[in-house]
């Protein structure tokens, strides 16, 4: 029998719920939590058998967005490599070229960067996560690499506008692709849906990111060794941040 002083469950609920799981109400509402301590602490513990395959995914993405950067300057005769070769293509200038090689490179990467969150979260909820994964979202190619022009455009303005405003939306902006992966919304609508959520607990992604910052340093220093054990723990961090945040995929009609 129906109950029917239950609450309807609205559609903005994710699929699989659990006391940890947060949702798109959820996050927009505040109703989540994130201590640093126990999102490192269970990333260190989720990095157990998953390790390899995040270890394998890293080294794709380097390997593509490096084959992109050489195409890229192919096309418009400027290098980051070698940023002396400007005006040796056939876009002539240093600015022009620069400004061409970095959008080309941005709007190709943003896939890229997307899939290799995507197995951080994928991780964190339990699921399979493929090293392939990087390469999974070539489909939403549109929508992600508007998004990252914007966040890049923003954030840029931002940090014009005595830097403040910058840094609060590069930290706001956090969460913003893997919404347009699985929660299938729009640049603007995913971008302000991350920063809304983000906001209610602003200070608390701050120390998120200065922890996984610190912990990239002291992982680089000893010959780069140290990252063969924190970059997949930084991986499984994002997605227990996101999956505290937002949760699952959507419900399927």
């Amino acid at each position: 029998m129906t109950d029917i002083y239950k609450a309807p469950e609205s559609d903005l609920t994710t699929g699989e719920e659990s006391d940890s799981f947060g949702s798109l109400e959820k996050g927009l509402a505040g109703d989540y939590s994130i201590e640093i301590g126990a999102v490192f602490g269970e990333a260190w513990q989720r990095t157990k058998g998953h390790k390899g395959r995040i270890l394998l995914a890293v080294l794709l993405y380097i390997v593509a967005l490096v084959a992109v950067s050489f195409v890229a300057g192919a096309i418009t005769g400027y290098s980051a490599f070698n940023p002396e070769t400007a005006g040796d293509g056939p876009v002539s200038g240093l600015v022009g070229g620069a400004l061409l090689y970095n959008l080309l490179v941005t709007v190709v990467t943003a896939p890229l960067t997307a899939g290799f969150m995507m197995i951080g979260v994928k991780v964190a909820r339990g699921e399979s996560a493929a090293p392939t994964e990087v390469f999974a979202h070539f489909d939403k190619l549109l929508p992600l690499a508007v998004v990252s022009i914007l966040m890049t455009i923003l954030v840029t303005l931002g940090m014009l506008l005595l830097v403040l405003p910058g840094i609060y939306l590069a930290v706001s902006y956090l969460l913003t692709l893997p919404l347009i992966v699985e929660k299938g919304l729009g640049p603007w609508q995913a971008l302000e849906t991350s920063r809304k959520a983000v906001t209610k607990h602003w200070f608390a992604f701050l120390g998120y990111i200065i922890v996984s910052i610190l912990l990239y340093i002291a992982g680089a220093l000893p010959l780069l060794l140290g990252l063969i054990w924190v970059l997949p723990m930084l991986a499984i961090a994002y997605g227990v941040v996101y999956r505290n945040v937002f949760g699952g995929p959507e419900q399927q009609a």
